[in-house]
């Protein structure tokens, strides 16, 4: 009687074990397959030219499978030459709602030197718009502006445009330069 028991608890025992290795077996294939599909998507997203896609997907791939000698690749070229957007900066300045903007025939620096005064008052002194003029001749252009109610994000588009310039957001600050410079830079470029 002892015997069969023991022998029927071993018998129990090894469909256990049986089973729980074809179930991790089976994990194991479920989880190789996920990560081959993200590493699909990455690498279709890497040569469709969206390499801030490409570096999250192929991201997940690397510290899945460091090893992969494909995704490393692709990730130290996207680390060399890709920079991803930054948009902090502008949410930040989009978060800001000047009541009234009213400027008549200022110049750029002067309007600039507006919008930083509404925008530490608007804000209670937390935010003062970092932007840099690229160009005296861009500097002195003359604008006229009457505005309620908008986000400083705007009114900087709206000085912007009346000026013809190009504005950059960069990480610390607002590069604006003339729509001409950047076309000749442009076409230099070809």
């Amino acid at each position: 009687m002892k015997t069969s028991l023991i022998g029927s608890k071993v018998s129990t025992a090894v469909a256990l074990l049986t089973t729980a290795f074809y179930l991790s077996a089976a994990g194991f294939s479920a989880k190789a397959e996920d990560l081959n599909a993200v590493f699909q998507q990455g690498r279709a997203a890497y040569y469709k030219g969206d390499m801030d896609t490409a570096y999250q997907l192929l991201s997940r791939v690397a510290a899945a499978n460091p090893k992969h000698t494909e995704t490393a690749n692709m990730l130290a070229y996207i680390r060399a030459h890709h920079q991803p957007k930054d948009e902090s900066l502008k949410n930040q300045y989009a978060s800001v709602t000047l009541p009234k903007v009213e400027m008549a025939d200022v110049t750029l620096t002067e309007a600039i030197e507006g919008l930083r005064a509404l925008s530490k008052n608007a804000s209670n002194g937390k935010v003062t718009p970092n932007v840099i003029v690229k160009g005296e001749e861009l500097a002195q252009r003359k604008l006229t502006l009457s505005l309620a109610n908008v986000p400083l994000s705007e009114a900087l588009n709206y000085v912007t445009q009346l000026v013809g310039a190009k504005a950059t957001y960069d990480k610390h600050a607002v590069i604006l330069s003339s729509l001409a410079d950047t076309i000749t830079t442009t076409a230099d470029a070809k």
